[in-house]
């Protein structure tokens, strides 16, 4: 293996920042170093999806959309990676295929290549309308698996799941180690069952938190794994992921090595000098969270919820806390935390602690996890919680896909109330206004939604999205 060559993507534009600084990197603060980025030879740069477009509309008074043209603009070289929620695409809830399709093939026109996909219950159901999309656009439509541990999770749950994916056409599969539970043996073994079992390639993500991140990403090297991710140093570890210099200096030797360093060094200097500016996002977390490894809670995760006990004056329920989410995971089937389920879980973690008694206040979204309008539970649920459920559950699904004419003819009426007529005919406003219509309103109004505007407390986005 000391001879195979290293495809790397990048995720200082997305993943990086998203796990640092809560994504609130500007644009305006991307610009400079794209060039730079472009010349080094990644196998993609992830610069879209995740909680960027939110974050954008949300607090940054920048429309996602028009980033997307600046990456396009200035990245000539490399491809450009996106990740999407499935059926939720970038949003916390569900869309109509019709939406599903006219987002893909916008972000396609725009300059997306590669749509990582994932669901945040591993079922297979709510990836197939984004991966058909993706490929009728003949792009790499990546599937992926959301790892997590449990009594339920063993290698076999991997392969088949892996397998039913590859089924429905994924031209790609990455395993998404979003909490740095994958340990590198067990990588190690995974990579070589998935190359045993797939003809597409494999890609590997995994992040700092644990600790494991470097080991992991060498074994899934050693084991053959076609892509790793990794982060420009400056913006890597703790909630992050791998230093890309570090990865390539274990691979090669120094004579033998097709990554200009120098180059690398000059990014990792910029990067250096843009994060001061975000320190007010920066987490607590100094070293790593073993936590993890034991609980499953992830650090951001765990973050905003001891921020909204500090508000609360509740802060000495924090181990509390800690010890009723993964309580929770287990009744509720072991299903990984990531967007928009760790939310969920988080939220009535919070509500069991609060009341001292559990589940005697049940959110919405807790409701309709359990009840399988976020997809298919692969594990048991505890029953005596599932009565309960039932018993507190309004079927409103058939309101949730709301039909995209439907949409138009909203957006329209308010373009039209607000004089902003132009925008009615564009598929990329009216998209905004679909994912996230509160916020779009608000930037669209803004006599001033072309300036930045980010300025905003930790406890309304730090830890906020696990993906």
């Amino acid at each position: 293996m000391k001879n195979k060559k290293v495809n790397i993507t990048e995720v200082v534009l997305r993943d990086g920042q998203q796990s640092l600084i809560a994504t609130r990197m500007k644009t305006s603060d991307m610009v400079p170093i794209l060039p730079k980025l472009d010349k080094v030879g990644y196998s993609s740069l992830e610069v879209w999806g995740g909680a960027t477009y939110d974050c954008c509309l949300r607090f940054l008074n920048e429309n996602p959309w028009d980033r997307l043209k600046v990456f396009k603009k200035y990245l000539k070289n490399t491809k450009l990676q996106m990740l999407l929620r499935g059926k939720n695409l970038v949003g916390y809830k569900q869309f109509d295929d019709s939406i599903i399709s006219l987002f893909i093939r916008n972000a396609a026109k725009e300059g997306i290549s590669i749509f990582r996909i994932f669901d945040a219950l591993n079922d297979v159901t709510n990836l197939e309308s984004s991966i058909t999309a993706v490929n009728r656009e003949s792009l790499n439509s990546q599937g992926t698996i959301c790892y997590t541990t449990s009594p339920i999770h063993d290698n076999k749950y991997w392969i088949d799941l892996a397998k039913n994916i590859e089924a429905i056409g994924a031209t790609s599969l990455a395993i998404k180690d979003m909490a740095g539970l994958l340990r590198p043996n067990t990588g190690y073994d995974l990579i070589k069952d998935l190359k045993k079992n797939l003809k597409i390639p494999i890609h590997l993500h995994t992040h700092s938190t644990t600790g494991l991140s470097d080991a992991t990403n060498l074994k899934g090297y050693e084991a053959g794994v076609d892509n790793i991710d990794t982060s420009i140093s400056s913006f890597s570890n703790l909630y992050a992921h791998t230093a890309t210099e570090s990865f390539i200096s274990m691979i090669y030797k120094d004579d033998k090595n097709p990554f200009d360093m120098n180059l690398l060094n000059e990014i990792s200097e910029y990067f250096q000098s843009v994060r001061p500016k975000y320190k007010e996002f920066e987490g607590s977390m100094r070293g790593v969270d073993i936590n993890m490894l034991i609980n499953q809670v992830p650090g951001g995760m765990l973050s905003i919820l001891e921020k909204q006990l500090l508000d609360l004056k509740k802060q000495d329920k924090l181990k509390d806390l800690i010890n009723e989410i993964p309580k929770i995971r287990e009744d509720i089937g072991y299903i990984p935390l990531v967007t928009p389920s760790s939310q969920i879980v988080g939220s009535q973690a919070l509500m069991n602690v609060l009341d001292n008694k559990r589940y005697q206040t049940l959110t919405k979204e807790f409701i309709d996890l359990v009840m399988g309008n976020y997809g298919i539970i692969q594990g048991d649920i505890c029953p005596k919680l599932l009565k309960k459920v039932e018993k507190n559950y309004i079927d409103t699904t058939d309101n949730n896909l709301i039909s995209i004419n439907s949409y138009k003819n909203k957006f329209k009426r308010f373009c039209s109330k607000n004089n902003l007529d132009d925008l009615s005919k564009n598929e990329t406003d009216l998209l905004n206004y679909i994912l996230f219509t509160k916020e779009a309103k608000e930037f669209y109004i803004s006599n001033d939604s072309k300036s930045s505007n980010n300025v905003i407390g930790l406890q309304e986005g730090f830890g906020l999205y696990i993906d």
